[in-house]
């Protein structure tokens, strides 16, 4: 019985601590992003009660454009004709894989000017695939940018493959909505 208690205090516990951000240093900071997008897989812009959690890890910049997104978002679906899909942003917007990730491997930070980046290997398995199929496991990197704020440490961007961004990816949305969603 206590074993059952002890596991389900250690699972409330790992997937609590985003919830209260450690920010104070790069490598607390990156591993409460991570840890809140392992636990809550994207498909799209976060709801506001998410970002609200993203808060505590991300920079007030990215927390703006992620809200711009949204609000854009919403244009969109709104002044999309009856019967056809609106521009709205699909996949996990937060690593370099649509279908988002299931694991992490931390790398070690590294200082790049006044910005620390933290390059990690990511892993998405696809468990409707039988072990050892070509397609049950993609792994990939992404470098999370960290910018100091008023002493504590935020995600400013994640660089992902093929020269795109998170802030990239919200700026291009922003922009491609604003001159379709009318």
């Amino acid at each position: 019985m206590f074993i059952r208690s002890g596991s389900a205090f250690l699972f409330a516990f790992i997937f609590a601590v985003p919830v209260f951000a450690d920010t104070s240093s790069p490598e607390a900071s990156v591993h409460a992003f991570y840890g809140w997008v392992l636990a809550h897989p994207s498909r799209g812009l976060p709801s506001a009660n998410e970002r609200a959690e993203l808060a505590k890890t991300l920079s007030p910049e990215v927390m703006k454009l992620l809200k711009a997104a949204s609000e854009m978002e919403a244009k969109c679906v709104r002044a999309a004709p009856k019967g056809e899909k609106p521009l709205i942003v699909e996949g996990d917007l937060f690593v370099g894989n649509y279908e988002g990730a299931t694991e992490i491997a931390y790398g070690e930070p590294r200082r790049e000017g006044d910005r620390v980046v933290v390059e990690s290997d990511l892993m998405n398995v696809d468990k409707r695939f039988p072990k050892a199929h070509k397609n049950r496991t993609i792994a990939w990197k992404d470098s999370a940018e960290l910018r100091q704020v008023g002493g504590r440490w935020y995600v400013d961007d994640v660089r992902f493959a093929e020269n795109r961004s998170l802030v990239g990816n919200l700026n291009e949305y922003i922009d491609d909505a604003g001159r379709s969603c009318r």
